[in-house]
């Protein structure tokens, strides 16, 4: 279009020094119809079938917050933020924080939730390579694959990059990664992990690793003072 001009924009936190117009700042009022019904449904789901079993969950009963994880992906909530062509519904990030915000009411089980889209989805959906998305992100946004992150470790935690998890390229062009995770979301029962390791001592990347991958262990439960409910090893 004649005399258009067009913004950049680049990823960062720019916009927390920057004015924001005040038609970009959401409030529930400015709900669209599908959103509310979005946000009926979450309701719907975590009154009637998250918080009457708050109290089994903070039994560490894992079968149990996978069978409510796979209820998520039967109504959608798994596949938000991942596009149809791997099974997700692709909403906007409204809808996204709307669905965040109702199961943030959950208890325990909002931790649980939160690993499975936050960590362990996002990742491979923008990261990814199209053979990763096209085998995990399916599994993923129907529950029936849990995921975990597993960055930290015994010295290393916001300091990522002392991590001393270790990944050595072989012949074959795979990888053996050694070392060890901790405080690891969902760690007690998920199925694929997330896993940061330092490829030739300095490289810092990602490995997607399956529970049942040779030498791979997950470690005894932490006993926490909160959200017991939610796996933490």
């Amino acid at each position: 279009m004649a005399g258009s001009t067009t913004v950049p924009t680049q990823r960062g936190g720019s916009w927390l020094l920057e004015d924001s117009p005040q038609n970009d700042t959401f409030t529930p009022e400015r709900m669209t119809e599908e959103q509310r019904l979005i946000d009926q449904t979450a309701r719907e789901f975590v009154t009637n079938e998250v918080v009457e079993h708050n109290a089994q969950l903070e039994t560490k009963d894992w079968d149990l917050a996978r069978r409510l994880l796979e209820r998520c992906g039967d109504l959608g909530l798994l596949g938000t933020d991942v596009p149809e062509t791997y099974g997700g519904i692709s909403l906007d990030k409204v809808s996204s924080a709307i669905i965040a915000s109702r199961l943030g009411q959950s208890g325990s089980f909002s931790t649980t939730f939160g690993a499975q889209t936050g960590l362990a989805i996002l990742p491979i959906r923008t990261f990814g390579t199209e053979d990763q998305k096209q085998r995990y992100l399916p599994k993923l946004v129907t529950g029936e694959c849990v995921g975990a992150y597993c960055l930290s470790e015994s010295g290393s935690g916001s300091d990522a990059l002392g991590a001393k998890a270790r990944a050595v390229r072989l012949e074959d062009g795979s990888y053996s990664l050694t070392g060890e995770k901790m405080w690891i979301s969902n760690g007690g029962f998920a199925d694929l992990y997330v896993v940061f390791a330092k490829v030739d001592g300095e490289q810092f990347t990602a490995f997607l690793v399956e529970r049942g991958f040779e030498g791979v262990s997950s470690g005894a439960e932490e006993h926490k003072m909160g959200l017991a409910g939610s796996s933490t090893t």
